[in-house]
């Protein structure tokens, strides 16, 4: 799991398709590039102390697990999905087993098209195959209409890149 910077919609007719860049030498892009699937995951903004657990530190550190340090803030993982049968050439069961944070303000999920070289970082152009939300009554990730658009639940408490920026985060 890491923190996306440079994430945009490039389309909103079907397809749609959006852009996401992800820094040349993480275990997320690795994995992300390998498995050809995603879920991107919109932060609301009582996750902010997460920013550095996921966006400072590596996979890749020995004796460092992000999903331990997010828990100790209070932020657990689950599985999005539930059980599946762990063919990993499965796409729908690849969903299933990514692991994610609970209470985002949406869960998006992607499958990989096309991959560009940008310097640091490596974009991949996805098209969105659903869009989920955190439901709080259920205390579990809910799918929504295959025909709406990602979004945030509530504007005013999803986390962006201004907010951190002037919360001096980044």
């Amino acid at each position: 799991m890491n923190i996306i910077t440079f994430c945009t919609p490039v389309s909103v007719a079907p397809p749609k398709l959006w852009t996401i860049s992800l820094y040349t030498n993480t275990m997320t892009k690795e994995y992300f590039f390998r498995s050809k699937v995603g879920i991107l995951q919109l932060l609301d903004k009582r996750q902010s102390s997460l920013i550095p657990i996921l966006g400072k530190r590596s996979g890749y550190e020995s004796d460092y697990s992000k999903e331990v340090e997010c828990e100790k803030v209070g932020f657990n993982w689950r599985t999005f999905g539930g059980d599946c049968s762990g063919n990993e050439e499965d796409e729908e069961d690849v969903f299933q087993s990514i692991k994610v944070i609970e209470n985002c303000q949406s869960y998006i999920k992607f499958h990989i098209l096309q991959t560009f070289d940008a310097g640091d970082h490596e974009v991949a152009l996805c098209q969105v195959l659903g869009v989920s939300e955190w439901d709080d009554e259920a205390n579990s990730i809910v799918d929504l209409q295959s025909d709406s658009i990602p979004q945030a639940k509530d504007e005013d408490v999803a986390l962006y890149t201004g907010y951190l920026r002037k919360e001096g985060i980044i």
